[in-house]
């Protein structure tokens, strides 16, 4: 993050000088999470599609295809198995600089990146949903190229995306009709977002779910596993607190004097969350909010922003960095479960050869 707000001092450039500029962070990355080693659940299933096995599941069955011709490629340059976290890490640290580049103005960079591995939980949950956060990743270029009106564009990715994983056919349609009420920006219509957000996050439950999950046959086969299992208090519980935030953000939109473009990812940014927190009664039904999961995050963003340029405001600026930081280090360094207990394949050095 200290790397990264240096960028301040170089002004605005182009996304090649961004990336360029943004190299060592993309290495460290590559080595962080194209490194990663038995994290969540899918790790060893991804290492035998990426050795050649299960292709029929992933290219025929599922017909993602986008994702299969990725696997091939490591399989035509006879590469090791880890080589396809490290080919896809690359790609989700290229698409994460273009949406940062876009999203913010390079000297505001360093605030993006840090609401991104603290607030937003990509960073971790990558390592686990590999084709899932790819799709992602896109996802929110897709957003901005919307809000930018690049029609085309934003509709030949839908296509590559939907080929990656298939759950992001079920967002899309969301996307348009979010993007169609992009104008109703009232603090009063973004607060009732929010309140819809968590009014659906405690009236859903596994009986109302399972009358929608079978008309999904991508989820369908969940009906029967433990996958289908109400989220806890505790796991609700890292979500609501953050809620006080993004109402605090929606207080101040008025203040942040955003173009139209970023009103329109801003609007985005609130349905994002809100989706979010409507979704999460299930785990599985819950990976559908994730898809707006980075774009949720710029509520927070602009909120920083607009406490980092006001010099009077500085100590409150302090204390939500504070805020957002007790919590992410708690998972990491004191629960440590799931996506963020994180290995290395270096600490596995048999595995390389």
């Amino acid at each position: 993050m200290c790397y990264l707000s240096l960028l301040g001092r170089y002004g605005y450039g182009s996304y090649g000088k961004f990336v360029v500029f943004c190299f060592p962070v993309i290495l460290l990355w590559c080595l962080i999470v194209g490194g990663q080693y038995g994290i969540g659940t899918d790790y060893f299933s991804y290492t035998d599609i990426f050795q050649g096995h299960n292709m029929e599941y992933v290219s025929g069955i599922r017909g993602e295809y986008v994702f299969s011709a990725i696997v091939n490629i490591v399989l035509f340059l006879s590469l090791p198995p880890q080589w396809g976290f490290v080919i896809i890490a690359l790609m989700e640290a290229l698409l994460l600089c273009y949406i940062m580049h876009k999203c913010v103005r390079l000297r505001f960079v360093f605030l993006f990146f840090f609401t991104f591995v603290c607030f937003c939980g990509t960073f971790h949950n990558q390592m686990n949903g590999i084709r899932q956060y790819l799709a992602i990743y896109m996802i929110s270029v897709i957003v901005i190229w919307l809000c930018k009106k690049n029609w085309w564009r934003a509709f030949v990715l839908a296509i590559v995306t939907c080929f990656i994983h298939k759950s992001s056919m079920i967002i899309l349609p969301v996307i348009v009709l979010i993007y169609l009420l992009r104008k109703k920006d009232s603090r009063t219509t973004l607060l009732t977002v929010i309140l819809i957000g968590i009014a659906l996050s405690i009236i859903l439950n596994n009986e109302i779910i399972k009358l929608v999950v079978p008309y999904f046959d991508l989820y369908s086969h969940y009906l029967s596993s433990e996958r289908i299992e109400s989220y806890g208090f505790a796991q609700k519980a890292t979500k609501y607190i953050y809620i006080p935030l993004i109402i605090w953000s929606i207080c101040k939109y008025p203040d942040y004097r955003l173009d139209l473009f970023h009103r329109c990812l801003y609007v985005f940014g609130i349905y994002g969350f809100a989706i979010k927190l409507g979704v999460m009664s299930m785990a599985i039904v819950s990976r559908i909010g994730l898809y707006l999961e980075i774009i949720g995050g710029l509520p927070i963003v602009y909120l920083l922003i607009y406490l980092y340029k006001k010099a009077r405001l500085r100590p409150y600026f302090l204390l939500l960095l504070l805020y957002l930081f007790v919590p992410y280090a708690f998972k990491v360094l004191v629960m440590k479960t799931g996506e963020y207990n994180f290995d290395s394949i270096f600490f596995h050095w048999n595995q390389l050869q």
